[in-house]
């Protein structure tokens, strides 16, 4: 079987399904010097999943949600938050814990918990003040930022099973963790975020799933950009897991691509 992701940058990942796409964590406002998606990219949308409250996960929900009438999962904070500030409808909400399946417009979703990097906001300030302060006064004013970390398990009705770790490759993951998630769910793809020095730590993740492919991208290109914060190359992070899993298949997008995956259904 085959399908087709698209990466519109960011964290924003979409993921077909013959009655519509689920897409993770959308973002298209221009901000920090990327200008990737538009609204008119997520009009077929029926499920969008939240992996936290920061702001580049979070603020274009409501758009997309009165565009397509999505329904959204992620924790109840984050649910609660969009129906409190910005008037999204109850039943657009799909409240889950950590570990709870639910079937939401023909995808089976499962929650998990995950681990966010540790954040130092002065780099932020000493990087460029105005992305220091647009950074913080935005989440803190606009987003429910000290809500859980999630990750996603997503199956597809044609069967497709995709892991999405988004930001969580770093050094707080336990492998052990990890295992189990693979061993529940043996996906076929695994998707995450590749940023700052992690290379080891996204080696570590590929070895503990042992996916059949790989999707990787830069979650704060343009936003580290503007803050001057180095990351190891693409062909660092590739060489790295490569290394831990010499048969896995790495795709690196850039923002807007689109990328077709063969996948088994019965694997």
């Amino acid at each position: 079987m085959k399908t087709s992701i698209k990466y519109l940058g960011w964290s924003n990942i979409i993921i077909p399904s013959p009655n519509g796409s689920l897409a993770f964590d959308p973002f298209y406002r221009p901000m920090y010097g990327a200008d990737w998606a538009t609204l008119e990219d997520f009009k077929d949308v029926k499920v969008i999943c939240i992996s936290h409250g920061h702001h580049e996960h979070y603020l274009d929900t409501p758009n997309v949600v009165k565009l397509t009438n999505a329904k959204v999962v992620s924790s109840k904070e984050v649910c609660d938050h969009l129906h409190s500030k910005y008037n999204v409808p109850k039943e657009n909400l799909v409240p889950v814990r950590p570990h709870e399946e639910v079937t939401v417009e023909g995808f089976k979703i499962t929650a998990f918990s995950w681990y966010h990097r540790p954040i130092n906001y002065l780099n932020f300030f000493k990087g460029n003040l105005v992305t220091g302060l647009t950074f913080t006064l935005t989440n803190l004013l606009k987003a429910p930022y000290d809500a859980p970390y999630y990750g996603f398990f997503v199956e597809t009705s044609d069967g497709f099973r995709a892991l999405n770790f988004t930001e969580g490759l770093n050094p707080l993951f336990p492998t052990g963790e990890m295992k189990e998630l693979a061993k529940k769910f043996n996906p076929c793809v695994l998707i995450g975020g590749a940023q700052l020095h992690y290379e080891e730590d996204v080696a570590r993740a590929v070895k503990a799933i042992s996916p059949e492919t790989f999707i990787m991208y830069h979650p704060h290109e343009k936003l580290f950009g503007s803050m001057k914060l180095k990351s190891s190359t693409p062909e660092t992070f590739i060489k790295h897991a490569k290394n831990a899993v010499p048969k896995v298949k790495i795709i690196y997008p850039e923002p807007m691509a689109s990328v077709t995956l063969d996948f088994d259904q019965e694997k």
